[in-house]
């Protein structure tokens, strides 16, 4: 691999290759809506694909829709009214335009409309938009407070073998293609074996059919980094960073290097499968490279305890693995996302009726809302969007989770709860910074406190019948919380009585209660003053 023995004798002196500097503009406080382009809002019919990777009537669910950057313009303040102080949006790069075809007997019709299927990294797909759009999306998203995270690909182009056989072009001009290749810009080793856990198998071989850049190649970086740097002179405020266990560590880390050097604000994260803070490929990844990683044990263990009949002490332990990272706080969290099936979909298909699983989606997003991390909600979520067919990726899987958004209603409980913890995540920095500790935990309950100076936020969560727990060892201030005055607050639930740092909480069944001090957050405040 590219550098090979010099990375070796960085991690030999240095322990790594990222030393941390100056810090992203903080996203710790956020809460991310993440957005499936294609699949949200058709806002300019003008721009929609003509031929056969367009399915107007929506019934092949695997081409393009008709959703647009002007779709997103049209619903930022749906957004805003929501909580959410950042928009991820699937890659908007100019993709392959042609019709692939797969299965047995070449029935399965295939587009890019997701966008992960890079043909010109430095020009805009023109189903999605023209550049000047994509300037208005940042322009007025950073008008309302609303940052905008970038999802690039820094792994592959198109298949090979079908199509544009994988080529790539910059500013229109053909740079290479899978097999007319005379620069080696991909690796030609065949597909990755995925039963096989040697680094070269991973990253050096193609994800499924996907041409594999050849990183070691410098005009390659080159290219994807010269990119990069033209959409962050847009003013995005993040990368998301797909399929980053399929890149080798030095080339990812000197992505960051550059990338904080061109803008030191810009906050990175990425898509290591199966990643968590207990993974230790993951974890390396991550102190090696500074990029930052999505948290799925996390969203594993939610669907486990919630969908699965485990045990709370699943989420739990759960935590215990921060201390592997310098900045936990850091890594997204998800229940779900477009590469698996909806967290209400599982739900269901792990036999909850239809009622239990919109309560077991809400506890999820409530305790993602209210936990470390930085959450991140898939578009549709706070309206229950599912469609609940079989799929090779399982029950509700893709493409069956890629629904297009069809309700904007901003009145139901659900979006307000949403809302209302997302500018708890806001104010609070117990929620957004704070350490994370269990109070008591149960097969069925879960209460747990999270701390950051005086800043304190107790939750109590039950799946199962109504229950009474008693909690012994609260931060939270002496009183009544019950809203009856601004210092102590009832965000959710019943209210109860702090005394001499002992509490009784009532939940009933499928129940979260959360409370705060307002008091102690001002107090808070002043001391980092």
């Amino acid at each position: 691999m590219k550098y090979f023995t010099f990375f070796l004798m960085l991690v030999v002196i240095m322990g790594g290759i990222y030393t941390p500097g100056v810090e992203a503009r903080d996203f710790s406080d956020d809460t991310i809506y993440f957005i499936v382009v294609d699949r949200f809002k058709d806002g300019d019919p003008s721009n929609n694909p003509k031929g056969k990777i367009f399915s107007p009537d929506k019934k092949e669910w695997k081409l393009y829709w008709g959703g647009d950057i002007q779709g997103i313009i049209d619903k930022l303040t749906y957004i805003k009214k929501l909580g959410c102080t950042a928009i991820w949006i699937t890659p908007v790069v100019e993709n392959t335009e042609d019709l692939y075809l797969y299965g047995k007997n070449k029935e399965e019709k295939i587009s890019a409309y997701h966008g992960y299927w890079g043909k010109d990294f430095s020009r805009i797909n023109p189903f999605f938009a023209d550049q000047e759009k994509f300037q208005e999306l940042v322009e007025k998203a950073h008008g309302m407070d609303i940052k905008i995270i970038f999802d690039y690909v820094l792994n592959h182009s198109s298949p090979i073998d079908q199509g544009i056989d994988g080529a790539v072009y910059k500013d229109g001009k053909f740079i290479a293609d899978y097999s007319n290749d005379p620069h080696k810009w991909f690796h030609h080793n065949g597909s990755t074996d995925f039963r096989k856990k040697d680094l070269r198998e991973w990253q050096d071989k193609n994800l499924f059919d996907l041409a594999d850049f050849n990183s070691e190649n410098p005009e390659v970086q080159k290219y994807i980094f010269n990119a990069a740097k033209g959409w962050m002179n847009t003013g995005i405020d993040a990368f998301r960073i797909d399929t980053v266990r399929h890149i080798p560590v030095d080339f990812a880390a000197e992505f960051y290097k550059e990338m904080k050097e061109n803008n030191s604000d810009i906050f990175i994260f990425g898509e290591w499968s199966m990643g968590g803070p207990e993974v230790p490929g993951a974890v390396d990844f991550t102190r090696k490279t500074g990029i930052h990683m999505i948290d799925f044990t996390l969203t594993f263990k939610l669907t486990d305890v919630l969908c699965k009949k485990k045990s709370f002490k699943l989420l739990a332990d759960h935590f215990k693995h921060d201390t592997n990272l310098r900045e936990p706080h850091l890594m997204v969290t998800c229940i779900d996302n477009h590469d698996m099936p909806r967290f209400i979909s599982t739900a269901i298909g792990n036999g909850a009726d239809l009622k239990t699983a919109k309560r077991r989606t809400e506890l999820a997003i409530y305790i993602l809302m209210t936990s470390r991390g930085i959450p991140s909600i898939y578009y549709g979520t706070e309206h229950f969007l599912h469609v609940d067919k079989k799929s090779t990726w399982g029950y509700g899987g893709e493409p069956y989770n890629r629904q297009m958004m069809s309700d904007w209603d901003t009145e139901s409980e659900f979006f307000k709860n949403i809302r209302r913890l997302a500018e708890m995540r806001k104010e609070a920095k117990a929620v957004s910074r704070g350490s994370q500790d269990t109070l008591f935990v149960s097969d069925e309950a879960w209460v747990y406190e999270r701390r950051y100076k005086n800043s304190v936020v107790l939750v109590a969560v039950n799946k199962g019948p109504s229950t009474k727990i008693k909690v012994t060892s609260t931060h939270l201030p002496d009183g009544k919380y019950d809203n009856s005055n601004y210092g102590n607050e009832r965000v959710m639930g019943p209210s109860i009585t702090v005394e001499d740092m002992h509490t009784q909480i009532e939940l009933g069944e499928n129940e979260i209660g959360v409370w705060r001090s307002r008091k102690s957050e001002v107090g808070s405040r002043k001391s980092e003053l």
